[in-house]
């Protein structure tokens, strides 16, 4: 079964179509991920999802549900969350106001100390710094804010832009295994990802995005031993 339904999406910027029939699934568990290099069109159809981007033609299905028509606030309400690129915290905040940001509607607040919990168990040194400014944090630890931030939303599914840009190998790493915990736990997650070989090793399924259109999918193991994917996005 899937969470999140998309076909044949198209769309645009102006004039320019980005997007060529797009179509894809993403499962009631575990972690897909969406590969591709920069510029393919990864983070429209991320955007598209949201609400944010404009859909030309297509649709998009959440929950068994249509949602092409829907504003982006009240999909929100309906359970995505999403971790934009660039982390965009609250850099003049603390720690513990941007997690409360996270949780803001009427459902989130209703689980907000069961919400909390949850986070100090997957990232324990946000549990050390509630009351430091998020924009004195390293990169990964602002990163992680960025992801529990998301979950305190009480997500019904998760989607990532490019989470481990700026990061570390080991932190990325670090950060990418704890989201494949979070899937395997029953949570959907949705990785939109250029680090090729990473996002295979934590995912259970993949698409590639070439130019905007879907080159290729299939299991992460299989595709991990694809020759054409290794030739061209993992330099082998």
């Amino acid at each position: 079964m899937a969470i999140l339904e998309i076909d044949n999406l198209c769309t645009g910027y102006g004039e320019i179509k980005v997007l060529w029939d797009v179509s894809l699934r993403i499962a009631e568990k575990g972690t897909t991920a969406l590969l591709g290099a920069n510029g393919a069109g990864k983070s429209t159809i991320l955007n598209c999802i949201v609400g944010l981007q404009k859909v030309w033609s297509g649709d998009i299905r959440f929950g068994g549900s249509g949602i092409t028509g829907i504003k982006a606030n009240k999909r929100i309400d309906l359970g995505i969350s999403m971790v934009p690129e660039g982390r965009r915290i609250f850099s003049g905040m603390t720690v513990m106001e941007n997690l409360m940001m996270g949780a803001y509607t009427k459902r989130a607040r209703e689980k907000m100390k069961e919400s909390f919990e949850e986070v100090y168990q997957l990232f324990p040194v946000l549990k050390d710094r509630l009351s430091q400014r998020a924009g004195t944090l390293s990169g990964g630890e602002q990163q992680m804010l960025a992801v529990a931030r998301a979950l305190m939303s009480r997500p019904k599914l998760l989607m990532l832009d490019e989470v481990s840009t700026g990061l570390s190998p080991r932190m990325a790493m670090l950060v990418m295994e704890t989201l494949a915990k979070l899937g395997e736990a029953g949570l959907p997650i949705f990785m939109v990802e250029q680090h090729v070989e990473k996002a295979l090793e934590v995912s259970t399924k993949a698409y590639v995005l070439e130019n905007g259109r879907i080159l290729m999918e299939g299991d992460s193991e299989k595709l991990r031993n694809d020759e054409q994917l290794k030739k061209a996005y993992m330099g082998i």
